[in-house]
């Protein structure tokens, strides 16, 4: 199976997350799509407790979108070439693709052995916020790399940029504004009840 992985903190998980695994689907190169919330951030953010962000996330799951808990098991920062490696060699029938928005290129180059990850696996970016700056670094990144082919830009047509953020969502919550259109019910039910973010 080919598999995208979308790796991050989910603090909390909203409906931008699961709008970009349904488009990943309905561009047909998926057979499933994996959120992977991680346990500990290596760039130190605090974040909310692992079991509260991995139950979120979790009501995210539908059909071929599925939630691994697989970095939230080791107990410990999540490095993504660490992740890759260890799915690659124990589950080698698969294809993993690792997602990240064209927000997070910037950091990207800080990410422990990010030239093995472009050279080895597939990363998938997919439009968000600040795209043209993250097409001009692409092209710089991709110069220090071999498999530059490895580096998958989506096409803004196709796939349409996702203004919603996490930070956002907590934003809007702490001041007590309406979180319409940007949590799916469950989700927003389980924030209420758990009283986060307050």
């Amino acid at each position: 199976m080919n598999i995208a992985i979308l790796g991050g903190s989910f603090d909390p998980p909203h409906r931008g997350h699961a709008i970009v695994a349904r488009r990943l689907l309905k561009l047909n190169n998926f057979d499933e799509v994996w959120f992977m919330p991680l346990f500990a951030h290596p760039f130190s953010k605090n974040l909310s407790h692992s079991s509260k962000r991995l139950e979120m996330t979790k009501l995210l799951e539908s059909g071929n979108i599925k939630v691994s808990d697989f970095e939230i098991r080791k107990k410990t920062i999540s490095y993504t070439i660490d992740t890759l490696r260890f799915l690659s060699k124990n589950n080698s029938q698969n294809t993993f693709y690792w997602v990240i928005g064209t927000d997070q290129v910037d950091d990207f180059t800080k990410w422990k052995k990010w030239k093995e990850i472009i050279n080895n696996f597939r990363l998938i970016i997919v439009p968000r916020a600040g795209f043209k700056k993250a097409e001009k670094e692409l092209k710089n990144i991709a110069k220090q790399v071999v498999a530059d082919k490895n580096i998958i830009l989506l096409n803004k047509k196709i796939f349409p940029p996702i203004y919603i953020s996490s930070t956002l969502v907590r934003r809007r919550i702490k001041e007590g504004k309406s979180l319409k259109f940007l949590l799916p019910k469950k989700v927003e039910e389980y924030i209420i009840r758990n009283k986060l973010y307050r």
